[in-house]
């Protein structure tokens, strides 16, 4: 019973640090502003993306025209923005190709990138402390996902068509009969059904390819169909409190398009912070070390401060056997003039800290050693334990890590380095 009392604890743990360090992560990256980024992108490029798409298609329309019914039924839903019909059918009177068509497809594949763009970089602020790409890598990586997403959504839309002709078979068509509801209920989810289908499926490629960390792919799976669920649940909410038919016969034509950019805002939004808990995850230890490092001291007043010692006072996640160091009271943790080869956190307890300087009282939550390994000094104080104390032990290695992968832990080791020099400056 203790045992799964204790692990339990530590999942509630892990969940609630991973959802502070996504939220704070999130906020840190302003990704609310790339979420409109992305939403803006979309807009824009809805156009020459479902011109290539066309393309793609084009040449199966004309061998089996059966299919052009089914997509314009597809894109039916999107007339009250923009109607697809007559740059559908624009195309397929094309016979010829000319020095403008070229021009024309150029500039097409050229503003179709406008959204990838938005969503690369956007992934980019969420992983650009490990990712090694370079930024040309990233502009030749946009045209590849731009292909690849519009050669995909094809696919889909030819397999959608395929499994309406499927269930057009005499016997489904006979066991639809004999259940109307359920055909009536098919034909209208159909659509919906291979829409949120490419959006998982773009979604997961995106999760996969775009961060350059190599992020598993079972983890990118789950994010993108948590994110691809919550926008079906939000999606479905605001059309229960929205009539957009309503607006249209008051506002006209444009209110469609408020109420699907909020849709792709919502969408981009829990994209990215479904993006920033894949980065989260796959970084959660140095993530934790970093904020652990960064914990306010004691006293610090506001509710920020308090809920970060709560939930990251007991970082038990990166704790181990080899790791913990115990005290019991009395005990020395280390001399004067010792070689520093690790740095603590102190975990529990209090520690007396005897230099030149007098006595200084270490309290739990703070580290030890750390200014000296940046420093490349000895320890400067005899450290004892007040009372039953408990460790994590870094190495040098590992804090220089925490140093170097954090630019927000950097800047917490800058200003202690800076209170150090200036209380040995002054004291000289």
């Amino acid at each position: 019973m203790f045992t799964l009392k204790a692990y339990l604890k530590k999942k509630f743990s892990r969940f609630g640090q991973m959802l502070y360090l996504t939220l704070s992560n999130f906020t840190k990256n302003a990704l609310w502003e790339s979420a409109s980024s992305c939403a803006f992108g979309f807009i824009f490029s809805f156009i020459p993306v479902t011109m290539i798409i066309f393309t793609v298609l084009v040449g199966i329309l004309r061998i089996y025209p059966n299919i052009y019914n089914f997509i314009i039924s597809f894109t039916s839903q999107f007339d009250s923005i923009v109607k697809i019909t007559p740059v559908l059918d624009k195309m397929l009177q094309i016979r010829s190709i000319s020095s403008f068509n070229i021009f024309l497809a150029v500039w097409i594949i050229w503003m179709a990138r406008k959204l990838f763009n938005s969503i690369i970089s956007a992934l980019n602020k969420i992983f650009r402390s490990v990712s090694r790409r370079k930024s040309w890598f990233n502009q030749i990586l946009t045209f590849i996902i731009e292909f690849a997403i519009t050669l995909i959504i094809a696919v889909v839309l030819i397999s959608a068509f395929i499994f309406s002709q499927i269930l057009s078979l005499p016997f489904f068509q006979t066991l639809l009969d004999l259940f109307p509801l359920l055909e009536k209920q098919s034909s209208a989810n159909l659509g919906k059904f291979v829409l949120y289908f490419i959006l998982f499926i773009s979604t997961v490629i995106a999760y996969r390819i775009i961060p350059g960390t190599k992020p598993l792919l079972r983890r990118c799976l789950f994010y993108a169909a948590l994110s691809t669920i919550a926008f079906f649940i939000v999606s479905c909410f605001l059309n229960m409190f929205m009539n957009v038919t309503n607006y249209n016969a008051v506002y006209g034509t444009i209110s469609s398009l408020v109420v699907l950019m909020m849709k792709v805002y919502l969408f981009f939004t829990i994209f990215l912070f479904c993006a920033q808990m894949i980065y989260v995850s796959q970084f959660f230890d140095t993530l934790l070390r970093s904020e652990i490092y960064q914990l306010p001291p004691y006293g610090t007043k506001g509710i920020g401060a308090y809920l970060r010692r709560f939930l990251f006072i007991n970082p038990s996640e990166i704790q181990t056997p080899q790791n913990t160091v115990k005290l019991q009271i009395g005990d020395v943790l280390y001399r004067k003039d010792d070689k520093v080869t690790r740095v603590y956190y102190l975990k529990s307890g209090a520690l007396s800290e005897a230099s030149d300087k007098g006595f200084t009282l270490r309290s739990q939550g703070c580290f030890l050693g750390d200014v000296q390994c940046i420093l490349n000094q000895t320890y400067q104080a005899e450290t004892q334990a007040l009372a039953e104390c408990e460790l994590i032990a870094f190495t040098d290695e590992e804090f220089m890590q925490i140093i170097e992968k954090s630019h927000h832990a950097a800047r917490k080791a800058i200003s202690k380095i800076s209170e150090y020099t200036a209380t040995a400056y002054n004291d000289d």
